[in-house]
């Protein structure tokens, strides 16, 4: 069967007092990445299924309607469409 790439979306928020593009480590490198895909990859996936991560910030507009979707499907009024 032939590989094909599927989106999936690994979502958290994080607490600040700083604006959100200074949060970030600025020293991460290749390797680091390649570890945090790794363990996704063997902690989400079955073995056979590559994964690779780009970071990004969630704009705020975007942001509440992803959570207010967790809420539904975390309390029960509803499900994630896949």
């Amino acid at each position: 069967m032939e590989k094909k790439a599927y989106a999936f979306v690994f979502a958290g928020f994080f607490i600040t007092d700083q604006d959100p593009q200074d949060v970030f480590n600025e020293n991460v490198t290749a390797q680091d990445m390649e570890e945090i895909e790794n363990l996704v990859k063997t902690k989400l996936f079955k073995p056979g299924v590559d994964v690779a991560l780009a970071p990004s910030i969630v704009p705020p507009h975007q942001a509440n309607e992803l959570l207010n979707e967790f809420s539904r499907v975390i309390f029960g009024q509803g499900e994630v469409n896949g």
